[in-house]
């Protein structure tokens, strides 16, 4: 895992890269959905589901909500 920082107009985020292997099949219907989608790609559609996943289960801080919120609603990283 590695660590790294994005800037945006407004804000500097920390990221970290998270090597992850996907079943094939996974991976598969990952790539055809994102093709389908301009302006998705496959770090978001994965950083947008692990957000919903952690704050489903009640555990998310703010900044969880905020990437959840974000990508339920498309505004953009």
């Amino acid at each position: 895992m590695s660590q790294g920082t994005t800037t945006t107009s407004a804000q500097v985020t920390e990221v970290y890269a998270l090597g992850v292997e996907l079943p094939v099949d996974l991976a598969r219907a990952v790539e055809s959905y994102v093709a389908q989608r301009p302006g998705l790609d496959p770090a978001r559609l994965l950083q947008t589901a692990l957000a919903q996943f952690l704050v489903q289960q009640g555990g998310a801080r703010p900044e969880v909500r905020e990437l959840y919120l974000d990508g339920l609603f498309g505004t953009g990283l």
